[in-house]
């Protein structure tokens, strides 16, 4: 019976010891793997130092200015292309109109998307604007830009007001100034 029991506790040892041994190993692999992510995570930081600093030149505001002037005809803007309210075209409205036209009033341009008519209702020419600031009646398959929808009466009559309200109150500054 002792040599049983000797036998068995030989061969525990032995397991523990086998078991012992692997969990040593893996230790030290998984040590190997902690090592070697921590070199890569302090690779990782001095790269990100690297792109912090590079992004600081990339984005300076003077390197930016002159790569601006260099490699585009853009300038600062100048008092000189700044307008003021005489330069400014009519409004559409306000230009006069044949007296078959007052009878059925033409809807202003507020979007670049064209809306579909009525079928009740005929196409409307619509008026552009050309560079030469002179109104021409274009039907909208003629005209470059499309018209834009039409807002209910009583939306745009409120919006023409609060415009003329903020152009005149421009318009007292702007001679109050002068």
């Amino acid at each position: 019976m002792i040599r049983i029991s000797a036998i068995i506790w030989v061969v525990v040892l032995a397991l523990l010891g086998v078991g012992l041994f692997q969990v040593k190993y893996n230790v030290q692999t998984k040590e190997r793997e902690l090592r070697e992510v921590r070199r890569q995570i302090e690779a990782n930081y001095s790269a990100i130092h690297v792109l912090d600093a590079e992004w600081s030149y990339l984005n300076d505001p003077l390197r930016l200015a002159d790569l601006a002037r260099r490699h585009t005809e853009l300038t600062p803007t100048t008092p000189a292309q700044i307008g003021d309210f005489a330069s400014l075209p009519p409004r559409i409205e306000d230009a006069p109109t044949a007296p078959d036209e007052r009878a059925q009033p033409q809807p202003p341009l507020v979007s670049s998307a064209p809306q579909a008519p009525k079928p009740s209702e005929p196409a409307a020419p619509v008026v552009q604007v050309k560079a030469d600031d002179q109104p021409t009646g274009e039907t909208p398959k003629q005209a470059k830009q499309e018209p834009k929808p039409l807002k209910p009466k009583d939306e745009q009559a409120e919006a023409d007001a609060m415009i003329d309200a903020i152009l005149s109150d421009m318009q007292k500054a702007q001679g109050g100034g002068q």
